[in-house]
């Protein structure tokens, strides 16, 4: 039986359909969006008879990945459905990893629909549940829970992670830290600290997936390294891009499921392969040549940078050729626009329009936007209001943008 059981609550473990951005839904209040709805539109993944699913998220396919490569046992490792936990955990089980995006609902798009619509997030109830029924389990086994994934900040305050039934959070990557305190974990050692942060792991150190995701993504790279002062994966240091071989061989476990379309997934995904700030066009228009050339026929991205837009715009024409060549004829991808303050984009993101200055931002976004349509490619573009030291003059001149 299982010793190590990993699971997620169900905003996070659905089907996602052709655009990852219903996903947004889970941030919705649960007035205005009922569950039947939610339902509808974002299924639940299937479980297998023994409590398990093949489709969980990304963040726990690469725990499971961890694990494993680590020396637990595959057998020892379960992914849970998050209504069959009671299946799969028991007295064997020492572990039940937790992944979360946003457990307490106070992530930027969350806090957004919250603060004009009212009422309490899908996210938030649903990790709540979640959480409840683990509670209910570990009274009756007596495990350990370690909470993980991109939404684990919001839970290092220990009236929370008591009032929650955690026991430690993993802050950051997780290849450096979870098999050690996994290890001690099971052994039953003295843990002292309930805070553990990953570190930054080498490409070579993170390995391909063993089975699919519920939303088909493939991680192509870590960190970003223009360092903005608001953005988590800032934590993780500079861009660093997984060997070909390694995104190969994901994109393999996919089209051994029948699964033809995947999402590449980075901070920046254009700059795949980049020593630097601008993009790698060869890197970039290899690893699409590659996946196509396999069997994928829809490859799309998750985030990019206007910069890379405005600064060279003829491999946004490259690119976009490629991809029609291949049947695609949309394509699309969420931008960070920010601010149109000069100041606060000094102040906070001077790196995100290199190679040019921080004043320049307001006509980097113009021009990016410009060759994107330009390209068939449609932005869904992100803004940040209330930065610290945010004045009305910064206010006017985000609007001013937009307009």
């Amino acid at each position: 039986m299982a010793k190590i059981v990993l699971t997620a609550d169900k905003s996070l473990m659905v089907h996602f359909p052709a655009t990852l951005y219903a996903g947004f839904l889970s941030c919705f209040p649960t007035t205005v969006v009922p569950d039947f709805i939610y339902r509808k539109i974002l299924p639940p993944v299937k479980a297998n008879a023994d409590g398990t699913t093949d489709f969980p998220t990304l963040s726990l396919r690469a725990v499971e990945t961890i694990c494993v490569h680590s020396g637990f046992k595959r057998k020892d490792v379960k992914i849970a459905h998050p209504d069959y936990l009671s299946k799969i955990v028991n007295n064997d089980t020492k572990i039940v990893g937790v992944s979360a995006t946003d457990p307490l609902g106070i992530g930027p798009e969350t806090t957004f629909w919250s603060s004009v619509l009212g009422g309490k997030p899908h996210n938030r109830v649903k990790f709540a549940q979640l959480m409840h029924k683990i509670k209910k389990l570990k009274e009756k086994y007596d495990f350990k829970v370690v909470l993980g994934g991109p939404g684990s900040w919001q839970l290092t305050h220990e009236d929370f992670m008591n009032a929650y039934g955690i026991d430690y959070v993993v802050i950051g990557e997780g290849e450096k830290i979870i098999p050690s305190l996994f290890r001690e974990i099971i052994s039953g050692g003295t843990i002292s600290k309930r805070v553990h942060f990953g570190g930054i792991p080498k490409t070579e150190e993170i390995y391909p997936i063993l089975g699919p995701t519920n939303s088909s993504i493939i991680e192509i790279a870590r960190g970003c390294g223009r360092g903005c002062q608001f953005c988590a994966p800032n934590v993780s240091g500079k861009l660093r891009s997984f060997p070909l071989e390694k995104i190969l061989a994901d994109a393999k476990i996919y089209l051994k499921w029948g699964i033809k379309t995947v999402t590449l997934h980075s901070e920046d995904v254009l700059r795949y392969g980049s020593k630097g700030f601008l993009a790698d066009e060869d890197a970039l228009l290899s690893l699409h040549k590659e996946l196509f050339s396999i069997g994928m026929k829809n490859i799309f991205i998750t985030h990019a940078n206007l910069a890379t837009f405005a600064h060279q715009p003829d491999l946004i024409a490259k690119l976009s050729k490629l991809l029609h060549a291949h049947g695609m004829y949309g394509y699309g991808c969420q931008v960070g626009i920010e601010t149109g303050s000069p100041r606060l984009a000094r102040k906070y993101m001077k790196g995100k329009c290199l190679p040019a200055k921080p004043e320049e931002w307001p006509q980097i976004v113009k021009e990016g936007l410009k060759v994107a349509e330009e390209n068939r490619w449609i932005s869904c573009c992100t803004v940040l209001m209330g930065l610290p030291a945010e004045e009305d003059e910064d206010v006017k001149q985000t609007i001013q943008l937009i307009k």
